[in-house]
């Protein structure tokens, strides 16, 4: 019911999302906090050199095809695809201290291309464009903010007269404040199609997610706190018809007079709200639309406290929702900062609308993919909608061959990565013999140390490491762990993770290096950190 991934609150969701492309990422982030930043540097820059490799001829020509996808009949080229994939890798990289922080980067930036392409062709539907001049006149605003910026930085709340910031700028870049200006208007040539965009997607809004200034009345009304519950019969293993005349039968019980908590309790699907007697988090009248799906937004607005709706049908089932009770919630301080709270009113209704906006763009699209690793991450998605039922294990075959095929040709480390990880989860499925378990596992190995001949991750070798050990394969566990020590060299934190391991292990030699290792780090932190020592006056 509730919209985007949230796994806590308001969405009917399994709680067995392991392969989910956040809980991923999530997972590798929590078996090591950083690593140092020269490697990063040298990782990223290395990405650079593996990605600009990717070709882009047609498949006659050996290459992957100029596009990636068709949106509603028009292209999504790989080349530009691949450029941002590349930026995107090197962010993530750099912020998460390994490679395996930009786990799913291909997928996201795919999905955020579509939604692009969509919002050009809905620009032109609305004849809206953006003109070269338009486009022009943008930049020549954000680079005047940009001096004006410099200037009042310059300044230092002083007064500074035109000749004085002329001077500071020769100073500084070797230019006149004009010719300063010209070059900065210059370095926008690279982004003009993403300002373009920008621009279109904000003129789209414009139109389409109007807002209206509240009156006060609206406005103290926004901020009134709703009670929902709700018992949710899901279509996730029913038939919609199943699923409806479910439903039917405990809305009847709820008309005659049954309890509404007890019945959540016994037949409700969500598993969010079941336990609580379909009792949902409070939520302010002004955050129902970016809460909850149109529908069950819809429905709880239309509702007085104490009245049951009638079915509601959104994508996860039928809802019988009861407003339980509304408090009125109006800050205490609203006279004195009324504009400001308009304002905030206006800017959220305002997304919730552009969110819906766009959710119905993408139901109405032809969304062709093209690209085999991008199919196979799309299959990844749905895999998902099959937790917990009895059709999971045939969808994670389906997934590992999508995977399988997708790699056969000049593959992405991503790829290797997630085709691991499906690997492992096939490892551990109930009911297979353990032949078929030790032959997923050593699959996994063959799928990571394939992923790092493309990218250096500390955080891989860490698992890849695990799998050895699981297949009594410690010689080569321990290559990794070496390995990780010379890759992580200065990271203390991994270190004591090896020395752990080591212990583990009953390897007293290695440990003994550990040993030795941190106290040459801890000698050279106390000579860095120890004050310069001046040589003593010599008497005359």
């Amino acid at each position: 019911m509730a919209k985007g991934d949230n796994t806590s609150k308001r969405t009917v969701v399994q709680d067995d999302d392991f392969l989910s492309l956040r809980n991923i990422r999530a997972n590798f982030s929590r078996r090591l906090q950083a690593i140092s930043i020269a490697f990063v540097v040298v990782l990223g820059l290395g990405m650079v050199a593996y990605f600009s490799a990717v070709p882009t001829g047609g498949p006659e020509e050996g290459g992957y095809g100029k596009n990636i996808a068709l949106v509603n009949g028009e292209p999504i080229s790989r080349e530009q695809f691949e450029f941002l994939v590349e930026e995107r890798m090197r962010e993530r990289a750099l912020l998460s201290g390994d490679a395996l922080g930009a786990i799913g980067v291909r997928a996201q930036v795919f999905q955020e291309q579509v939604e692009q392409a969509l919002i050009a062709q809905a620009a032109h539907k609305e004849r809206i464009s953006i003109s070269d001049r338009d486009l022009n006149r943008e930049i020549e605003k954000l680079v005047d903010e940009q001096i004006k910026q410099e200037r009042q930085r310059a300044a230092q709340g002083k007064e500074l007269t035109d000749e004085q910031f002329e001077r500071i700028i020769r100073n500084s870049v070797g230019k006149s404040v004009a010719e300063w200006r010209k070059e900065l208007i210059q370095s926008w040539e690279p982004r003009k199609p993403m300002l373009r965009q920008e621009l279109l997607r904000q003129r789209l809004i414009e139109k389409v997610a109007k807002v209206p200034n509240p009156s006060d009345e609206e406005l103290k009304r926004s901020y009134d706190l709703l009670s929902v519950r709700h018992i949710l019969v899901s279509t996730g293993n029913r038939t919609e018809e199943q699923a409806r005349k479910r439903a039917e039968e405990i809305l009847q019980k709820v008309r005659s007079g049954s309890d509404f908590a007890k019945l959540a309790r016994e037949f409700s699907d969500d598993p969010g709200s079941k336990e609580n007697g379909g009792s949902l988090p409070p939520v302010s009248r002004s955050q129902l639309s970016s809460t909850f799906v149109p529908e069950f937004a819809k429905a709880v607005e239309a509702l007085q406290p104490g009245q049951v709706s009638d079915l509601v049908k959104t994508q996860y089932g039928f809802h019988i929702i009861r407003l339980d009770s509304v408090k009125p919630n109006v800050p205490a301080d609203f006279e004195k900062k009324k504009a400001e709270y308009a304002k905030q009113y206006v800017e959220t209704q305002r997304n919730a609308k552009w969110q819906q906006y766009l959710q119905q763009l993408r139901q109405g699209a032809k969304i062709e993919v093209l690209d085999p690793e991008l199919k196979a991450f799309q299959a990844l998605e749905e895999l998902q909608k099959l937790a917990g039922k009895p059709e999971y294990t045939a969808g994670l075959t389906r997934v590992i061959e999508a995977f399988e095929k997708a790699t056969q040709e000049m593959p992405s480390a991503d790829a290797m990565v997630v085709l691991g990880l499906l690997y492992q989860q096939q490892s551990q499925q109930p009911g297979l013999a353990e032949p078929a378990r030790k032959q997923a596992r050593e699959k996994a190995i063959a799928a990571w140390q394939n992923a790092l001949q493309r990218i250096e991750s500390v955080q891989l070798r860490f698992m890849l490491a695990d799998l050895y050990r699981q297949e009594k394969q410690d010689d080569l566990a321990i290559q990794q762990y070496q390995e990780i020590g010379k890759v992580a060299w200065d990271n203390p934190a991994v270190h004591a993770q090896l020395k752990s391991i080591y212990q583990q292990m009953g390897r007293k030699d290695l440990v003994q290096k550990e040993i030795e290792w941190e106290k040459r780090y801890q000698e050279r932190m106390r000579a860095e950190r120890a004050p310069a020592q001046t040589a003593p006056a010599q008497k005359p």
